[in-house]
């Protein structure tokens, strides 16, 4: 082998993985500092999830606004995809009216995202989805949204909690057999929480495998095996929840997964045990046939 050539096994022996810039920050918020650059739009990623991914074994590649084209050659070239937490989803793109108590929107990222999770599926790229990330997964697919969960599952269960990050504040129960639980154990995980909307309808081959005592949907995954994974609970912020981002790193690397069963199947045996469970018959009456807050995709 040429030194060039060793050079470049070298360099890709590690995992690039794309991950998106999803929010904004215009001129108008930005303080000016003496001697610093002036206000400009500015695209902005929490640094906890390109850590995340470097420590557990990938390099993180930064995204910012591209057009559709562009995407398509960047991503000919990365291994697996982040997409990060941030502001709500237009909810036109679902084909929803806005609700009056939407947060910001922007239309741009959600444009780039949604494009982005496209070509990575055309690719069969692994994507690992966090909070806002598994929403526009899910909506990439068809899926909608609850644009305001008070809504659905009252204010009793507090789903946007004022702890820092590293605080988890409630449980989630997983899937048996799904790759969730295989990743990070079970049957139950201690999440933390920041979000306000949710999974209404799934997206195409799109299965919940982890629910929040209210029934809210706080994971998906792809029923066909491929690692496609969205948790609700920001994963980058609890030592706890780093396979998550190794398990990104290991698929992306094409090591075989093991121990994970198709989501589909572990999603229906979840539901079967739920089903079986009479602690659980009273939320399942009040979530409806189902019994969790996701309609039939």
């Amino acid at each position: 082998m040429a030194p060039a050539d060793e050079i470049y096994v070298h360099m890709r022996a590690r995992p690039l993985i794309a991950v998106t810039t999803s929010e904004l920050r215009r001129p108008e918020d930005v303080i000016a500092r003496p001697q610093g650059e002036p206000p400009k739009l500015e695209v902005a990623l929490a640094t906890l999830y390109p850590e995340a991914i470097e420590r557990a074994g990938g390099v993180p590649v930064i995204v910012p606004l591209l057009r559709p084209e562009t995407l398509a050659t960047l991503l000919d070239r990365v291994d697996g995809v982040c997409l990060p937490g941030g502001p709500d989803i237009q909810p036109s793109i679902y084909g929803e009216e806005p609700h009056a108590q939407l947060g910001p929107t922007e239309p741009r990222v959600d444009a780039v995202e949604l494009a982005l999770v496209k070509a990575a599926d055309w690719r069969r790229l692994p994507i690992l989805g966090i909070c806002r990330g598994m929403q526009i997964l899910n909506v990439a697919r068809g899926g909608r949204l609850h644009q305001h969960l008070p809504d659905v599952v009252g204010n009793q269960f507090a789903h946007r909690q004022p702890q820092h990050g590293s605080v988890t504040t409630h449980r989630v129960e997983t899937a048996p057999h799904s790759r969730l639980r295989s990743t990070l154990g079970g049957p139950s995980l201690e999440v933390n929480s920041f979000h306000h909307q949710a999974v209404k309808t799934l997206g195409k081959n799109l299965v919940a495998t982890a629910w929040a005592e209210d029934g809210t949907i706080e994971a998906v995954e792809d029923q066909n095996g491929r690692l496609v994974l969205g948790v609700q609970w920001h994963a980058e912020g609890l030592t706890d929840h780093a396979p998550l981002f190794e398990a990104l790193i290991s698929a992306a690397a094409g090591v075989e997964e093991q121990g994970a069963e198709p989501a589909a199947a572990a999603a229906s045996q979840g539901e079967r045990r739920r089903r079986a469970s009479p602690r659980r018959s009273t939320r399942a009456g009040r979530m409806g046939s189902q019994g969790r807050l996701a309609e039939a995709g």
